[in-house]
């Protein structure tokens, strides 16, 4: 399941749109194209004017996408809201692999990557999760 993902890149304001073979995504832009694809959850809103690097801009459109969603623990399809002090400024997607739960993400510098919750989670403030 990550293999399709893992190949993709990061692009701001990404939503999954093929170019040259390459799907491109932001963080929110994975999130939204993982959940419905790999868990058969609703699509989340685009958010498409959303300015990656306008911190303000990005918690209040995080607080927009979680709005419907219900609070949940860590599970498979569920998105991971990170909070890096009092501003929610990152997204993934919890997935499992090789037997455990980790966090898929799409990261400005790190590219595609999945970590494991533990090691996810230690990166930022607070962590909450939403399905």
């Amino acid at each position: 399941m990550l293999d399709q993902y893992r190949s993709a890149r990061y692009q701001d304001g990404g939503r999954g749109e093929l170019v040259g073979g390459v799907r491109l995504f932001d963080c929110y832009g994975l999130v939204r194209a993982v959940r419905p694809e790999q868990y058969g959850l609703p699509t989340m809103p685009e958010l498409a004017s959303v300015c990656p690097n306008d911190p303000r801009q990005v918690h209040r459109a995080s607080s927009d996408a979680v709005h419907g969603l219900s609070s949940c623990s860590a599970q498979p399809g569920a998105m991971a809201l990170c909070w890096t002090g009092n501003l929610a400024l990152h997204c993934g997607v919890v997935v499992p692999a090789n037997g455990r739960l980790g966090v898929l993400e799409c990261h400005h510098t790190a590219g595609i990557r999945w970590q494991p919750l533990r090691t996810f989670c230690n990166e930022y403030t607070a962590v909450e999760y939403y399905t």
